[in-house]
């Protein structure tokens, strides 16, 4: 399988994955990929609620603060391809930054 890539580097895919959590949790998908999470109606129920799908969808781990800290589809796409678990690594043991 060919994955396609953002000119960031993310793949199609996980920003695809990345937006429908986050259609999802919004319950719209009346947003841009360069959108603020706040700005399109988000707040910090419906944050926890798209942290725990995308932990459960991509297998690395995600805290709310890390899901603040990166409040774009775009930005947060980004910082899951950086902290992705390695090949054959337990999530649980991946490190993900602040």
């Amino acid at each position: 399988m060919t994955s396609t890539f953002t000119p960031d580097g993310t793949p199609v895919e996980l920003t695809a994955l990345v937006r429908t959590a986050w259609a999802e949790g919004l319950g719209h998908e009346e947003f841009q990929d360069d959108e603020n999470f706040f700005e399109v109606g988000g707040h910090s129920m419906c944050a926890v609620r798209i942290v725990r799908a995308l932990k459960g969808r991509t297998g690395t781990p995600l805290t709310v603060r890390q899901f603040f800290a990166h409040p774009t589809v775009t930005e947060l796409a980004g910082f899951l391809t950086e902290n992705a678990p390695a090949a054959g690594q337990d999530p649980a043991d991946a490190k993900a930054g602040a």
